[in-house]
């Protein structure tokens, strides 16, 4: 069995873009920044984005309950 087979998480993996969107990447990038470290990146700010768009949501609709977090982690 290779090493890439073992090891699926640090395989490489090469995504088609077209030019106008690689020159947005890379005016994205910070320096010294590698293009995995800038997609790691914008997939945290995207799954923050979300989860706040749904708090967001959920406060609005008023489909929520307040609790006392001090209760609910009380040794029994």
């Amino acid at each position: 069995m290779s090493s890439a087979t073992r090891d699926i998480g640090s395989q490489i993996k090469r995504i088609p873009v077209k030019e106008p969107t690689w020159r947005d990447l890379h005016d994205l990038k910070e320096a010294g920044e590698s293009y995995d470290d800038l997609l790691s990146r914008m997939i945290r700010r995207e799954r923050d984005y979300r989860d706040w768009k749904m708090i967001v949501e959920i406060e609005e609709s008023g489909e929520f309950v307040a609790f006392d977090p001090d209760e609910i982690l009380q040794d029994d």
